[in-house]
């Protein structure tokens, strides 16, 4: 007989179908039985939530936490902090590779408003430490906002540690493309021109700013065209100043002469109708100024800190020019011999900076009467003096006539040092103009004057007050200076330590933010 028909085979599988469907039974009870009690638990949960946000409102209530002020500052404004923060870093520090990452953890609400602030991203540099994510990152963060462009090597593309020509043109790749947008660029780097010939090869350029800080662009400046739109130009390198004849829409012009033997002398004679600001620096000495040989119509601002001072004041025809500031280039410079037979020349000049060869030079006496009588026959008609406290007693002394005595329209005399033994002559030169019914002068003083209590120097300086204004600013900036790196509104040339290993960590911080979409692009 077959097994099949074997009514204990029967049996024995229907016995096992009951035990399965009991055990399952058991298991539905059970499951039951953990779910009401999940849902207890849950509603416990919800209530012991309900009651710790209560008592959490009622501590708050009772005891008010205050927030930080700068919690309630508008967008706006918190924006121009960070910008403030972005631009004035501490010395040697890449504030957008390091302060602004530092800022974005501050807090979520920081981290959004610095990603959504397109004009928090709009300078780039080129650089071994930002890499190529990392520029494309500002790239796509910027929008459509001006770009700020920076190249800074300190060693060329082609030097054994250099760059390398692949990882420059990389960086540049991508700031190229949107050249249109851009509003600036400086060159701080050995192949200035091997970058400015990419830039004019790429197509006509839209940025009315350039720095260039090299050793010689002479022969780029006599071949280039097509640069007319730039209005902004700072140079430190060996030029002919006639080639910049071709900027015709140049309105500031920044050039630091470098002293070098190898600059080819040649007679010096242009004209740039639209300048406004001139100031010149360096070594003049090579080149050829004849008189009356450099026309700028409508300069209006001229800083001068040149060796052959003489010979550029001699050639410069500047009818509108208002604000001088001349600067010795050696402690050997005599004024006497700078402004000499130049009387009224600059009858124009209304704001005249005279400042001293070195801050820290102590020398026993300051200028001579002599240099002192030239320079106001130079400039009659200032309203605005700026002198150093030891070139005081030549301009105003106690005799019955002094060089000061020139300047008939004069309203304010500013110092940027302490008064010292030049108080009496001065004292008495105020005391006879205020005789001869003339205004009474502003006579400003710096801000850590007004700080010292010693009455050794608080009796010369409440002296004054009975013949002038005596003005203490809360904070006067007196301390610029005609070097490259200390002229007023210019930052100090950065130079990135290229052996530095936060280069590492940059570069993973800018590949881990296109994952993340956190620091590059959505």
């Amino acid at each position: 007989m077959s097994s099949s028909l074997d009514p204990s085979g029967d049996h024995e599988m229907s016995a096992s179908i009951h035990s399965a469907r009991d055990e399952l039974t058991l298991t539905r009870a059970e499951l039951d039985q953990l779910r009401e009690k999940e849902q207890e638990l849950l509603d416990q949960l919800r209530l012991i939530r309900t009651a710790t946000r209560t008592c959490r409102d009622q501590v708050r209530a009772s005891c008010p936490i205050p927030a930080d002020l700068i919690s309630y500052l508008p967008v706006e404004v918190l924006v121009r902090i960070i910008e403030l923060a972005l631009q004035n870093p501490l010395p040697g520090c890449d504030s957008h590779r390091h302060v602004k990452r530092e800022l974005a953890s501050v807090s979520r609400h920081w981290r959004n408003l610095i990603l959504g602030s397109p004009g928090l991203w709009n300078y780039i540099r080129i650089s071994e430490p930002w890499s190529v994510p990392f520029v494309e990152a500002h790239v796509a963060r910027s929008a459509e906002c001006p770009l700020d462009i920076e190249v800074c090597l300190v060693k060329g593309w082609h030097s054994p540690d250099g760059l390398g020509w692949d990882a420059l043109h990389d960086r540049l790749d991508p700031v190229l493309r949107c050249r249109h947008r851009w509003r600036s660029l400086v060159l701080q780097t050995a192949d200035s021109y091997i970058i400015l010939q990419l830039i004019t090869l790429a197509g006509p350029i839209s940025f009315k700013r350039l720095t260039i800080i090299d050793h010689d662009i002479t022969f780029w400046f006599s071949t280039f065209e097509g640069w007319s739109p730039v209005n902004y130009l700072k140079l430190q390198a060996r030029i002919h100043l006639n080639y910049l004849s071709k900027l015709s829409n140049l309105e500031t012009l920044i050039v630091h002469i470098p002293i070098s033997d190898e600059f080819l002398p040649g007679h010096t004679e242009f004209s740039l109708r639209k300048l406004k600001t001139l100031w010149l620096s360096g070594s003049t000495e090579n080149l050829r100024l004849l008189p009356d040989t450099l026309y700028f119509p409508l300069l209006d601002s001229l800083s001068v800190n040149v060796t052959s001072a003489r010979g550029l004041m001699e050639a410069i025809v500047a009818p509108n020019l208002r604000h001088v500031c001349y600067k010795p280039y050696s402690c050997d410079s005599n004024m006497s011999f700078v402004f000499g037979n130049l009387s009224s020349k600059f009858s124009s000049v209304e704001h005249l900076c005279l400042r001293d060869f070195s801050e820290l030079w102590q020398a026993a006496r300051g200028i001579d009467v002599e240099s002192a009588e030239a320079a106001a026959k130079a400039f009659p008609s200032v309203r605005h003096v700026e002198l150093h406290p030891r070139h005081i007693e030549a301009f105003f002394s106690s005799e019955a006539t002094c060089p000061a005595d020139h300047w008939e329209y004069l309203r304010t005399l500013e110092t940027p040092g302490v008064f010292g033994d030049e108080i009496p002559s001065l004292k008495e030169w105020l005391r006879r103009r205020s005789l001869g019914g003339k205004p009474i002068l502003d006579v400003i003083t710096p801000s850590t004057f007004s700080e010292v209590n010693t009455p050794k120097q608080t009796s010369p300086y409440e002296s004054l007050r009975p013949y002038c204004n005596v003005v203490v600013p809360s904070r006067l900036d007196l301390a610029s200076d005609l070097s490259w790196s200390g002229w007023p509104g210019e930052p100090q040339p950065y130079y990135p330590n290229l052996s530095e290993n936060g280069q590492t960590s940059d570069t993973a911080w800018a590949s881990n933010s296109l994952e993340r979409c956190e620091f590059c692009m959505d």
